[in-house]
């Protein structure tokens, strides 16, 4: 789903780019980092199946002891992806929050341009803080076929949202609820800590981090990493 839909979108981006990037440079080089990423995912995969299987199995049982089980499953999923959102942007404010916790966040933010490709930096410590963000399906007891369209939607989104594309009238609309484009190259461009949003923007908006894209300038020549040379420890995360 990743690199499926990340082609697909890079169509539109290719017609209609936000900044011009070099793709055949850049490629091979993002091409690298995102193999490195999906080993990282692998490995994720099976800290979550440790999680679930193991770590979660009584909590649930307490949960479903309390009734919960009992409402709708839609109320149940869309509640579990509300808790989703929420612990996902407090995990990635925390990321940006020290020196410390920067360090599973920083090669993510190590590339000098925002496309999809260049999204797919993610260090292994980072890969499994965001593990916790997840852990509401199985309490509320959504069903794998159901986790499985979340994690699917997931990938599509994380292209979405690094798209190099121009902003449209429509986007603007669209950012009452969901995170577009504009919205989250904005958290690249502005390094002071702004946009923490997955797939929602509501909590940039009760907490005081949302910056409107309508209200920020871009600068021509403003570039979106952090001036770094990568290092093994980046890309671990530590």
């Amino acid at each position: 789903m990743t690199f499926s839909s990340g082609v697909i979108l890079w169509l539109w981006e290719k017609q209609d780019p936000l900044r011009l990037v070099k793709y055949k440079s850049e490629f091979f080089k993002e091409f690298q980092a995102a193999s490195v990423a999906f080993c990282y995912m692998l490995i994720n995969n099976y800290v979550t199946w440790i999680v679930l299987t193991k770590v979660l199995t009584f909590p649930r049982e307490i949960v479903e002891s309390t009734g919960i089980f009992s409402l709708p499953l839609w109320v149940r999923f869309v509640t579990a992806f509300v808790l989703k959102e929420l612990v996902y942007y407090i995990i990635h404010r925390m990321q940006h929050a020290n020196e410390y916790t920067w360090l599973t966040h920083k090669w993510h933010h190590s590339s000098q341009s925002v496309w999809w490709l260049a999204a797919q930096r993610s260090s292994l410590t980072s890969e499994i803080l965001y593990t916790f963000s997840v852990i509401w399906f199985p309490l509320l007891g959504i069903p794998l076929e159901l986790m499985t369209i979340v994690s699917l939607h997931g990938a599509f989104q994380n292209n979405w949202i690094h798209l190099n594309v121009k902003s449209q009238p429509w986007m603007k609309i669209l950012e009452w609820i969901y995170v577009t484009p504009r919205f989250h190259s904005l958290h690249h461009y502005d390094m002071r800590g702004r946009n923490f949003g997955d797939s929602l923007t509501i909590f940039d908006r009760l907490f005081g981090t949302y910056l409107d894209p309508d209200t920020y300038h871009l600068d021509e020549n403003q570039s979106a990493g952090i001036d770094e040379p990568v290092t093994v420890k980046m890309i671990v995360g530590i």
